[in-house]
């Protein structure tokens, strides 16, 4: 008989302790999240590695454009403008990214560094042999 009267109690204790669905009621709360953490979106890693992308514009039609890269610097004579090189950095590759363009002649030559997607610099120069230069540190 007493065993009965402890499983009686342990089984109510248990139903007590039994979660409730607050969504059946809309007079209650929104039942909380049983994903097994909070709620709030979790921060991504950052990543060792940034896509770096070099755009060069305007209303010239050609330039001579110089841009570094993990492997050194680099240059194109007579260019057609627009132009764009992209690439992928990893961390300590090296730290300042640098491209600039003269243009051919006359007329308007743009830069732009984009990191990321992101634009994070950007000139603009006109005139006869104009030269637009930018630069921007990597800041891993």
């Amino acid at each position: 008989m007493r065993s009965i009267i402890v499983a009686a109690i342990v089984g109510f204790a248990l139903t007590a302790c039994a979660p409730v669905d607050n969504t059946a009621d809309p007079n209650l709360g929104a039942a909380p999240s049983s994903a097994g953490g909070s709620s709030a979106a979790k921060a991504k890693p950052k990543s060792n590695t940034r896509t770096v992308t070099y755009r060069i514009g305007g209303t010239a039609s050609k330039a001579m454009i110089t841009y570094s890269t993990p492997s050194g610097q680099e240059q194109q004579n007579g260019a057609r403008v627009p132009w764009h090189k992209t690439f992928k950095v990893k961390k300590n590759a090296f730290d300042v990214l640098t491209v600039s363009a003269q243009n051919s002649g006359g007329g308007t030559i743009t830069c732009e560094i984009d990191i990321d997607g992101k634009k994070v610099k950007a000139a603009k120069s006109s005139g006869a042999y104009a030269i637009a230069s930018c630069d921007h540190s990597l800041g891993f």
